[in-house]
């Protein structure tokens, strides 16, 4: 009787998926068409693939923070990289469940051209610091160019926090990393630890903004 029982006791146990993965996997695989044109909606295929990137690089600048003995500042990267993970259920289920709640149906204008902009202008910097190949060559550029760099961030998460103008998950974030950027240097970090990431995941980004601005206007012209 035991024995011809434990096997379905097994089964029921492995039926059971938590609930919050089991959303996420359902956003990940079925894009939403809702009635209303949005410029914040976007394909939550590369959404994903720009939070793995984005989790997977500041998960190495926090452990390049440690290593070099600034555990605050190694603190500060984990903890952003947690809201960005796919399998924490503060992290890609929270920016969801705040996308779909307050965003996805929305008529908002969104980010805008000149979060795109900002974008292009970012992956230009990271296309050129990725093709480096000294500390020395790395050192001076991020000399000549850091200011600008830093201005384009600034320019795309002042119109992301616009664009994400309800208190939620997707806000905090880009305050964070707003924060991140103005005093924690953050993009000197990217820059030295990941360029390359850094690039990769600002194509996905652009690609996102610019198709957002090209949705909006075409709701703008109907």
């Amino acid at each position: 009787m035991t024995l011809a029982g434990a096997p379905r006791r097994r089964r029921a146990t492995r039926s059971r998926l938590p609930l919050h993965l089991l959303l996420v996997a359902l956003l990940l695989i079925v894009s939403p068409q809702p009635p209303r044109a949005s410029a914040l909606r976007v394909p939550l295929r590369e959404v994903a693939t720009l939070l793995n990137l984005s989790h997977s690089l500041l998960t190495r600048i926090a452990a390049a923070r440690a290593a070099r003995g600034d555990d605050i500042a190694a603190s500060r990267a984990r903890r952003i990289a947690s809201h960005l993970s796919l399998f924490s259920s503060r992290g890609a289920w929270a920016l969801s469940w705040d996308y779909l709640r307050h965003y996805a149906f929305s008529s908002a204008t969104g980010c805008g051209f000149s979060c795109a902009t900002a974008a292009a202008r970012l992956l230009t910097a990271a296309a050129e610091a990725s093709r480096l190949h000294s500390a020395t060559d790395a050192a001076q550029w991020l000399r000549r160019n850091y200011g600008d760099v830093r201005d384009a961030a600034a320019q795309l998460l002042n119109g992301l926090l616009v664009a994400f103008s309800e208190q939620g998950p997707l806000r905090e974030v880009v305050m964070d990393v707003k924060w991140e950027v103005e005093e924690g240097e953050l993009l000197k970090d990217c820059l030295e630890v990941g360029a390359k990431d850094l690039e990769g995941l600002l194509v996905i980004a652009k690609d996102l903004l610019f198709g957002a601005t090209r949705t909006s206007s075409r709701h703008n012209e109907l």
